[in-house]
């Protein structure tokens, strides 16, 4: 009875396995989903100095990141270089997109030699 039972069982779950994808879903390849997922990333300050290069990166849900070289952000994508104003990974082999390269977009003045910051990052309330 119990075998029975089981390989009715299998006969009834191994088709839903074999079944072909929705056709009315678009195909989004696993390389197209991670440059979606860097896309979402956002550089907006980074430490450069003679002791550390780090940067403070805005992910997609918000939360914030501090970051160095070598770091890892997420799974396949490790931290190569922390510049002044840039950040560059290098992401894990199989795809033909090899690094990704983030830029603070922003204004920079003179006085701020050695630091940059996102022209979004701080308001400031004149009399306060």
């Amino acid at each position: 009875m119990s075998r029975s039972l089981g390989g009715l069982l299998l006969l009834v779950v191994s088709p839903a396995w074999a079944l072909p994808p929705n056709p009315f879903l678009p195909h989004v390849s696993p390389c197209d989903s991670l440059s979606a997922q860097l896309g979402s990333w956002a550089v907006k300050g980074v430490i450069h100095s003679t002791e550390i290069n780090a940067a403070l990166m805005l992910g997609p849900q918000g939360a914030w990141r501090r970051i160095k070289s070598g770091s890892e952000l997420f799974k396949g994508t490790q931290i190569e270089i922390v510049g002044e104003g840039f950040v560059v990974a290098k992401l894990a082999p199989g795809c033909p997109l090899t690094t990704y390269r983030w830029e603070i977009k922003g204004k920079t003045h003179a006085m701020d030699a050695g630091i940059t910051v996102d022209a979004g990052a701080a308001i400031h309330k004149p009399g306060r």
